[in-house]
């Protein structure tokens, strides 16, 4: 995995433990999102999981499931 796939993971961690308390968590789970999408070299299937985890964002789910959503999305990934 790349350094820029790492750099990415990291940020994407800061953000989700911070989701709960953040004043807009859906906001803040498209920030989640956009730190990865940003990132053009990931592998075809792990491009597929995020734009999925988008797509799944943007049909407005519970609060309550996006952040387990999120750390199983960030598991799949690395």
């Amino acid at each position: 995995m790349s350094g820029s796939h790492q750099h990415a993971l990291v940020e994407a961690r800061k953000l989700v433990r911070t989701l709960v308390s953040a004043p807009d968590p859906r906001r803040r789970a498209q920030e989640v999102l956009s730190v990865l999408k940003r990132v053009e070299e990931w592998p075809p299937a792990a491009r597929e999981k995020i734009m999925a985890a988008d797509a799944w964002l943007r049909a407005t789910p519970s609060l309550a499931t996006i952040e387990p959503q999120l750390r199983a999305l960030l598991t799949q990934l690395g």
